[in-house]
């Protein structure tokens, strides 16, 4: 059972801010893990947890991803299995995987778009929703 969520706006900028300064990992700080992490200190469950240090290279991710069927596929079946259902209509703080000009990512919904780990930081764009799911 999911324990009640704590005050979701500071806990966002939070989140959004210690992004921006940490670089980007992957296997620790990329798109999905980041993302990841916003759904455990939310909701107290960590939909990436059988992912975390699996890999540290974008090849490694690259093969976790077509073994699961591609990137969408992994997290519906990863959020799946961390009891979060899909939504048509994402809040702010629900999370899904979106559209950007490097390729799909995990993104967090904020007031003013989706915002993604990236290389540079933290990007906030209104990216097109491939999947969500609502975290309430």
């Amino acid at each position: 059972m999911r324990s009640p969520p704590p005050d979701t706006a500071v806990l966002l900028v939070d989140h959004l801010r210690a992004g921006s300064r940490t670089p980007f990992a992957w296997g620790t700080c990329d798109c999905a893990l980041w993302a990841a992490d916003w759904v455990k200190a939310r909701c107290g469950i960590d939909p990436a947890g059988g992912l975390r240090g699996r890999y540290r290279t974008a090849i490694g991710a690259g093969r976790h991803i077509r073994r699961l069927g591609g990137f969408v596929a992994q997290v519906r079946g990863l959020m799946a299995s961390a009891g979060f259902a899909e939504t048509r209509e994402p809040a702010i703080g629900d999370v899904a995987v979106v559209d950007t000009p490097v390729g799909p990512a995990l993104a967090i919904r904020t007031r003013t778009g989706w915002a993604a780990k990236a290389e540079r930081g933290v990007i906030c764009a209104p990216f097109p929703v491939l999947a969500a799911w609502s975290l309430a």
